[in-house]
């Protein structure tokens, strides 16, 4: 699992950042969180491909996360994408995308689901393999983050200690591995203790939309393994101004991880103010001291399969 930034600008792009866009890549399919204009072009630049492309997840309905998606929409035809793209927004997003499909003629070559939230949020996707939850933020519009969270996996299982034991490999390998007592020809019984390791914790990454209240919004999420989420500002530019245009600074995202447990924290969507990340890495360091990384346009983090995000060397 991969998380590649395409867009980590607040608000207007910059010459070094576009606009937000989140590539979170796991295996052949890939999903989006949101989709500022030129985001497209964006992906241009790296291995995604838009007929790879299963779902959209649009936090709110402010132009720089969402007035991108209508010409992804477009493209995606164009590579000749059969295969079905999902959309999930605040209410108002199947409203905006009929409009500028209709009124640009454009027809999709593959099924479009555009499903709607109300501001109370709820689960979206309910899998084997993983379940996102939309969870309410505290903004100027209706706002979400994303909160993925995989099953816990089975321990692994000592082939070796349980052949030195006398199971016979085959059909009682598999009721050892359920964590089941078996007994052998000779009467002996065998345990799995120390045959099987404990299991492994799923992986929980939470992906933000804007939001000024990254305490709220952590305490719901606890000790996430991985989060992503706005700072825009400093605390010395927002004193300076009339209100936080329900935005987050550095220090207020750090003291809010550092308080719920949060293990690796990554910061995006900077004030195109700020010519370098310097004083915001300053700020959040001061408050949270597990994994820090600020986000840069094409960075890729690697998750690994015990929650850890390790930036990928270019």
């Amino acid at each position: 699992m991969k998380l590649t930034f395409l867009g980590t600008s607040a608000g207007s792009p910059t010459r070094q950042r576009n606009v937000t866009g989140l590539a979170l890549i796991d295996g052949p399919a890939w999903d989006l969180f949101d989709c500022g204009e030129a985001t497209q072009h964006q992906i241009q630049r790296t291995s995604l491909s838009l007929t790879k492309l299963r779902r959209v997840y649009i936090s709110h309905l402010h132009g720089d996360h969402c007035f991108g998606l209508f010409g992804l929409l477009g493209s995606r035809s164009m590579d000749v994408a059969t295969t079905p793209l999902t959309v999930f927004g605040p209410e108002g997003l199947k409203r905006m995308l009929d409009t500028v499909l209709e009124a640009s003629a454009t027809h999709l070559t593959y099924p479009l689901n555009v499903i709607e939230l109300g501001a109370e949020g709820g689960r979206v996707v309910d899998e084997a393999d993983s379940t996102v939850e939309a969870l309410p933020l505290s903004h100027r519009v209706t706002s979400f983050a994303w909160s993925i969270t995989e099953p816990e996996s089975p321990g692994s299982f000592d082939v070796a200690a349980a052949k030195a034991a006398g199971v016979p490999e085959g059909p009682l390998f598999g009721v050892l591995r359920r964590g089941e007592s078996v007994t052998l020809d000779d009467g002996t019984v065998v345990s799995p203790d120390g045959l099987v390791s404990a299991p492994r914790p799923g992986r929980h990454i939470v992906i933000a939309g804007d939001n000024n209240d990254p305490d709220s919004l952590f305490a719901r999420t606890g000790g996430a393994d991985v989060a992503v989420h706005e700072a825009t500002f400093t605390e010395d530019v927002l004193a300076k101004m009339p209100d936080d245009r329900g935005h987050s600074t550095a220090d207020r995202v750090g003291r809010a991880a550092a308080t719920h447990g949060v293990r690796n924290l990554v910061l995006t969507h900077f004030s195109p103010r700020y010519a370098t990340t310097d004083e915001l890495r300053s700020e959040a360091e001061a408050q949270f001291s597990g994994g820090l990384h600020l986000a840069e346009d094409f960075d890729t983090l690697d998750i690994t399969i015990d929650g850890d995000a390790v930036p990928r060397s270019s």
